[in-house]
């Protein structure tokens, strides 16, 4: 075959990226693990499509390997890519961003080229080597990192931590090495006694273990290295609301976290995880359901269902080739890792060793000689006048290829260096270098406009320079254009974060509180402000800390009635919301009404810790509305610090007079966005007294 040297090419390649894949990170991003994985998986892919298709055309036939999985792939592919070209807000995000879309068409062709390239017993052995000892060697760093050894002696300060891994997740590294048990369990079982490889296998799964229980120890013995997890009732009901949205193709991929906060019920707020945002679900499939819809759902359980058939038919075999060992044990890990996806949601090294163990499966059955795999060649043939036939496909194949390669391959070089960038900036920032994290930010958002993180992370440096500008005694004209320039910047950057992804309620938040920043500076901002915490809580309607927020401007504008209104909202949403029944309280003290004040505060007590600054401060306060009602009561001394926070009033403009801001920098009027059904109303009464605020 002409093309066999490509084909070792390529299949060298594919050794590699086994062997690197799970331990590749790179501290010169924003994310230093998932991401790089994610642009490694995606650039290999590219490579190894082009060496397939270049070999189409040395061979003059396009030659596949077809295999059960094939259907199943190519179903999840396209269910993916509809979903985020119909609905995905940005799908430019759900293309970098790793576990979604461009990751899925990464996998999809690392599977169809990897079937093609290996194609001998040896090549087999050596992936499944490469497996076993790429992750051997992520066992022996958790053991390192898990009994202390590198807490002193690790080169970066952000690997000091007793749970660092190489993934960046030491959970998802203990669930893969757990996972993997049963395959170098089955591997051993198989070998001949003393031999050299059941020897390296028996250290394989010896550091397996070790690592696995130390690493369970550290996670489990500090309750900060505590994963926490969407629950399984919570992941249900949001991904019902999504289905009465868009049932086939879902809310788009990556938008998990826009489904999170707008389909969320209103009793995840008296959950300890109240406050967290989650942008994965804890049930893989049930996040498949919300975001790429029932069909996304149908295509992936297609696979499952595959995946299963091939391991029955692996335990049924009686083929005494040695292959059949690979596709017994690859066949049983894949299902047990599919299972885990109910429980523990996957990242990308676990949807990499996933397609990984397809291909082993694949490859075993083809060298075992099984009719279920075979390679098919697929042509269109030109004919000419004089009865020459010339093959077509391989050249439209590579041209195909080329193509995608030369469009979106610069693209993402790009989107590479932005996120380089944009970690130099967050660095500068760190440092207080306000020129150099402006400079860095804005070259980011020059490499990849359309991330709306750059956009907000440039907000914030603008604001803050204006700030800064501000705090000059005696400000020339020149200054104030310059505060109004870097102003308008700040507002500009917010909104077009907003435009960006307009269905997340984060960028919305951050407006708002650009807008509320800018009452030192700008006429007008707070109801800018208000128009945005409205917008947000549009999309975001049970999250409490958008009522209080929208509350405390109306409460700095004395619109008590309005204000009080929204803190009642918020106590609704959370009833052990401490915050809540405090701004309830300063508002009828606003008011004069001591007797209901009184009870608020009251509420407080009930709520939070009798043995923090909080309660202290609350009892102080309730004692002094006592005695305005003629309790008698005494006051204890305030703390310095406390939680419990009454909305502020206006501060005095830093710049006088207030710089008059066009109103084209106004928050945009949305377009009506659908809310999930009303959670019934609950009584802001009765709050349970054991919650912490």
């Amino acid at each position: 075959m002409k093309s066999a040297t490509l084909h070792k090419i390529g299949f060298y390649i594919i050794l590699f990226l086994t062997v690197i894949f799970p331990v590749f990170f790179l501290p010169i991003t924003s994310e230093f693990y998932e991401f790089n994985k994610n642009f490694l998986l995606i650039t290999t892919s590219g490579i190894l499509l082009l060496l397939l298709t270049v070999g189409f055309v040395v061979d003059k036939q396009v030659k596949i390997t077809r295999s059960p999985f094939g259907l199943p792939i190519l179903a999840v592919l396209v269910t993916w890519l509809i979903s985020t070209i119909a609905r995905t807000p940005n799908p430019f995000d759900a293309i970098l961003n790793p576990n979604q879309t461009g990751a899925i068409v990464a996998l999809a062709i690392y599977y169809f080229t990897a079937t093609n390239f290996i194609r001998t017993k040896r090549e087999l052995d050596l992936l499944v080597a490469g497996l076993v000892g790429s992750f051997s060697l992520l066992a022996f760093s958790s053991i390192l990192w898990g009994t202390g050894i590198m807490e002193n002696i690790a080169p970066w300060a952000f690997a000091k931590a007793s749970v660092w891994t190489p993934t960046g997740n030491p959970l998802m590294t203990l669930s893969m090495l757990i996972i993997l048990l049963p395959f170098l369990g089955i591997l051993i079982a198989k070998q001949k006694e003393n031999s050299n490889r059941m020897l390296v296998l028996s250290i394989a799964l010896f550091l397996f273990v070790a690592a696995s229980g130390i690493t369970t120890y550290r996670i489990f013995q500090s309750p900060s290295n505590r994963p926490i997890f969407l629950s399984q009732s919570v992941s249900w009901s949001i991904a019902m609301e999504a289905l009465k949205i868009s049932p086939l193709i879902g809310t788009g991929a990556d938008t998990y976290l826009t489904d999170f906060t707008r389909f969320r019920p209103v009793s995840y707020n008296m959950t300890d995880s109240w406050n967290i945002r989650f942008n994965s679900a804890s049930n893989y499939y049930l996040q498949i359901l919300t975001t790429i819809g029932l069909l996304g759902l149908a295509a992936i359980t297609f696979l499952f269902i595959r995946v299963v058939s091939m391991l029955i038919r692996s335990l049924r075999s009686s083929s005494d080739a040695s292959a059949h060992t690979t596709a017994l044990t690859a066949s049983v890990t894949a299902v047990i890792l599919m299972a885990s996806f109910f429980v523990v949601p996957p990242g990308t090294v676990s949807l990499f060793l996933l397609f990984t163990l397809l291909i082993m499966v694949v490859s075993a059955f083809k060298l075992m000689g099984s009719p279920l795999v075979h390679d098919a060649n697929i042509d269109i043939v030109a004919a000419s006048d004089s009865g020459i036939r010339t093959p077509i496909l391989p050249i439209i194949s590579f041209a195909l290829s080329l193509a995608l390669v030369i469009i979106y391959g610069p693209t993402l070089a790009k989107a590479y260096y932005a996120e380089v960038a944009f970690q130099q900036g967050l660095v500068a920032v760190g440092k207080n270098d306000g020129k150099t994290a402006f400079e860095r930010i804005n070259t980011a958002i020059r490499l990849n406009p359309f991330k709306d993180g750059y956009r907000t992370a440039a907000s914030q440096t603008y604001l803050l320079l204006a700030n800064s500008a501000a705090t000059k005694k005696d400000l020339t004209a020149e200054d104030r254009d310059t505060i109004t320039k870097l102003v308008q910047q700040s507002i500009q950057e917010a909104k077009n974060a907003v435009s960006l992804n307009p269905t997340k309620a984060t960028n919305l938040v951050m407006l708002a509180n650009v807008y509320q920043n800018l009452v030192n500076f700008a006429q007008g901002a707070d109801q800018w402000a208000v128009a945005s915490y409205q917008q947000a809580i549009n999309l975001d309607p049970t999250n409490p800390e958008l009522y209080v927020s929208l509350g405390g401007i109306y409460y700095a504008r004395g619109n008590y009635d309005e204000a009080l209104r929204l803190f009642l909202l918020a106590a609704d949403r959370k009833p052990n919301y401490a915050n809540a029944f405090y701004n309830i309280s300063a508002v009828y003290k606003q008011k004069k009404d001591y007797q209901n004040a009184y009870i608020a505060m009251q509420q407080v007590i009930n709520i939070v810790d009798k043995t923090s600054a909080d309660y202290i401060k609350a009892k102080g306060e309730m004692d002094e509305l006592g005695k305005l009602i003629g309790s008698a009561a005494q006051v204890p001394a305030q703390p310095e610090k406390t939680e419990l926070e009454t909305a502020k009033p206006i501060p005095s403009p830093k710049v006088n007079p207030p710089i008059a801001l066009p109103s084209e920098l106004g928050p945009e009027t949305p377009a009506a966005t659908p809310t999930p059904s009303a959670a019934p109303s609950v009584s802001p009464a009765a709050p349970s007294p054991t919650t912490a605020p």
